[in-house]
């Protein structure tokens, strides 16, 4: 079942709120202070990279532990073990309907937009 939240513009996919908090540990997510409270949004951006890394990398909890946040992040352990960047791996070497998947969407255009900030800060650099 999916769901649009108007709050964060995500589309919910359904993720038990007991299995969300079975990830917490592994994710490395801080669960908010106040019941009933919002995750925030650099907490959402970890769980949607933990979701990539477990369901689409496939990787275990364990080796998200050791291996993907030791590295750096699962861009950083992407382009150590793989030679590829995150983008490269979730645009050009997974199924079709992976691609589409909501959460694979949202790391995706995260990617497109921070790549273009950046880009964007170095052309007025060049300029300043």
């Amino acid at each position: 079942m999916q769901q649009k939240n108007h709050l964060t513009n995500h589309v919910m996919v359904g993720i038990s709120i007991s299995a969300l908090q079975k990830w917490y540990p592994y994710a490395g997510i801080v669960k908010p202070r106040k019941r009933g409270g919002y995750f925030d949004a650099a907490t959402v951006e970890i769980a949607d990279v933990f979701y990539v890394a477990t369901k689409i990398r496939r990787l275990t909890y364990k080796e998200y532990l050791q291996q993907v946040i030791p590295a750096g992040g699962l861009d950083a352990y992407l382009q150590k073990v793989n030679g590829l960047t995150l983008y490269n791996f979730l645009t050009k070497h997974i199924s079709d309907e992976e691609k589409n998947n909501p959460i694979v969407q949202s790391v995706i255009r995260r990617i497109e937009r921070n790549e273009a900030y950046q880009q964007s800060g170095r052309d007025f650099a060049g300029v300043a």
